[in-house]
């Protein structure tokens, strides 16, 4: 385990990164503080072989923070940029964290998660009450 190659968390907001620093550094593990975690801007250029993406996003409204950057590819695909980002900064294994029920409503995000699905990547947390 190298923390500068092995692993990266990439979120939305910046106020994440120090809210998922904290939570690493209550483990006193050295090796946990040394993990990149940064936004998609920020991890562009970069590679790790585990990358976790967390959407954390609790409101529709945010949604749009997410997915207002898209363009349309020479086959009329349209492309989220910093979904692109996020999903190829990992060489081995991407994990994707949010909430299906508002990442869905945007078209791009429903058509990842209906893809993910159909191949036995999904797994769902039940929700606690």
């Amino acid at each position: 385990f190298d923390p500068s190659s092995t692993v990266g968390v990439i979120v939305p907001y910046r106020n994440q990164i120090a809210t998922i620093r904290s939570v690493l550094s209550e483990q006193d593990n050295q090796e946990l503080s040394g993990i990149t975690i940064d936004t998609v801007e920020r991890f562009q250029g970069s590679q790790r072989k585990y990358i976790i993406y967390g959407f954390t996003i609790q409101k529709r409204y945010q949604l749009r923070f997410l997915t207002g950057n898209v363009f349309t590819d020479y086959d009329g695909t349209v492309v989220d940029r910093k979904l692109n980002v996020a999903m190829t900064r990992a060489q081995e294994h991407l994990i994707m964290v949010g909430n299906p029920k508002i990442v869905c409503q945007d078209p791009i995000f429903s058509r990842l998660v209906a893809y993910i699905k159909a191949h036995n990547g999904y797994y769902e947390e039940k929700e606690m009450h």
